[in-house]
C-alpha cells in the first residue's frame, strides 16, 4: 500500500484548491509516485478515518480551521505524519479561526504556506514549515464551446483591449466583502467603455447577483456561465484582473503568465513580480495599469512547479520519523 494519502476534493466545485489537488494527483501519476487519494466528494467520515489509519503520511487540502485542527489532533494521537497545505493568506480568519490554524500548524509534521509573510508566522509555530506554491502546470487547454468562442471573437473586435477575470462562485470574506470583487469591476469598467471585460462565472451565481445589484449591466461586460477551462478565456484576452480581498497563490495569475497575458492584481496578497499592483480598483487607472502590466509580463522568470517540491517532502517524511516539537 502507498505511504501517502492525499485528502481533498477535485471539481466540482471549480476553484483554486480543487484545481491544485487535481493537478497534484495527476503530476504524481506522471512521475510514477505511489500514493492514495481520498476524495471528500465521495467519501464518508468512517471511510476517511479508516483510510487515514492505513497510511503513515497524510496530506490534507481543506481550508476550514476547525477541520484542520481536528485532523491534526487525530493524526498526532494515531502517530501519523500530517502535511497541511494552507490555501490562502495566513491569518485571514477571525480570532478563533486563526488560533486554530496556529494550533494545527504546531501539531503538523510539515505545514505548507503560500507566501513569505505567512511563512514567517508559520515558522513561529513550527520550524518545519515550508513555502511551496500551489502552482502546478495544467493539462492541454480545453477550448470553449464553438458558439461562445465565436461570440467573444466577434465582440472583442469592437474594443481596444479585452480584459478577463474569474470567480468560481459568489463568496464573501469575514467582513462581508465579495472575495472576487466582480461588482467593483463591473462598476469600474462602466467608466471604460472602450475595454471589454470577460467574466468567467462557471457556477452562474455571479451573473444572477450582478443582475440584482445593477439596474443595467454595461454592454462591455460578458459573462461565461458554464463550466469551461479558464485558460481558453485567457487566450482571448490582453490582460487578467485579480481583484480579490484575500488570496494565496492564484493559479490563474500563473496561467496568465504562461499564456503571455498581462496581469493586474490587488495588493491583498503577496504577488509575483510580473504583476501590476493596485490597492483600490475604483481608483485604478486601467489604461496605465494595462501598459504597466504589459511591461512586467515581459520580465524573465518562471513559477516553480509545486509537484516536485511536494514529492521531496513525501520522500523526506517516508525516510525518517518526525518527532514532536
Amino acid at each position: 500500500m502507498a505511504e501517502v494519502l492525499i485528502i481533498g476534493r477535485t471539481s466540482p466545485p471549480v476553484g483554486g484548491v480543487t484545481t491544485h489537488v487535481g493537478r497534484l494527483t495527476e503530476a504524481l501519476r506522471q512521475n510514477h509516485f505511489d500514493f492514495s487519494f481520498c476524495d471528500l466528494n465521495n467519501e464518508k467520515l468512517p471511510g476517511i478515518i479508516y483510510r487515514v489509519l492505513k497510511h503513515p503520511i497524510i496530506h490534507i487540502h481543506f481550508s476550514k480551521p476547525l477541520y484542520q485542527i481536528l485532523a491534526a489532533i487525530f493524526c498526532r494521537f494515531t502517530g501519523k505524519k500530517l502535511i497541511i497545505t494552507y490555501h490562502g493568506c495566513w491569518g485571514r480568519y477571525g480570532p478563533l479561526g486563526n488560533v486554530m490554524v496556529k494550533a494545527s500548524a504546531r501539531l503538523a509534521a510539515v505545514p505548507v504556506v503560500q507566501e513569505h509573510a505567512g511563512l514567517r508566522q508559520a515558522l513561529g509555530c513550527n520550524p518545519r514549515s515550508r513555502l511551496i506554491s500551489t502552482y502546478i502546470p495544467g493539462p492541454p487547454i480545453e477550448p470553449l464551446i464553438a458558439t461562445t468562442h465565436s461570440e467573444i471573437v466577434a465582440i472583442r473586435k469592437s474594443y481596444q483591449a479585452t480584459f478577463c477575470t474569474n470567480a468560481w462562485d459568489l463568496t464573501f470574506d469575514r467582513y462581508g466583502r465579495e472575495i472576487y470583487g466582480i461588482s467593483e469591476l463591473v462598476s469600474r469598467f462602466a467608466d471604460y467603455p472602450e475595454y471589454l471585460l470577460l467574466v468567467s462565472d462557471p457556477s452562474g451565481n455571479y451573473r444572477s447577483y450582478i443582475e440584482r445589484c445593477f439596474l443595467h449591466i454595461p454592454e462591455n461586460i460578458f459573462f461565461i456561465n458554464r463550466l469551461h477551462d479558464f485558460r481558453s478565456v485567457l487566450l482571448l484576452s490582453d490582460a487578467f484582473i485579480r481583484n480579490t480581498t484575500t488570496d494565496g497563490v492564484s493559479l490563474s495569475i500563473h496561467e496568465a503568465r504562461e499564456s503571455g497575458v498581462a496581469v493586474i492584481a490587488s495588493d491583498a496578497a503577496e504577488r509575483p513580480s510580473f504583476c501590476s499592483i493596485f490597492r483600490d480598483i475604483a481608483k485604478a487607472d486601467l489604461k496605465e495599469k494595462l501598459k504597466e502590466a504589459k511591461r512586467h509580463i515581459a520580465l524573465p522568470g518562471e513559477p516553480a512547479n509545486a509537484a516536485g517540491k511536494l514529492i521531496s517532502v513525501y520522500r523526506e517524511l517516508g525516510s525518517r520519523t518526525i518527532t514532536s516539537s
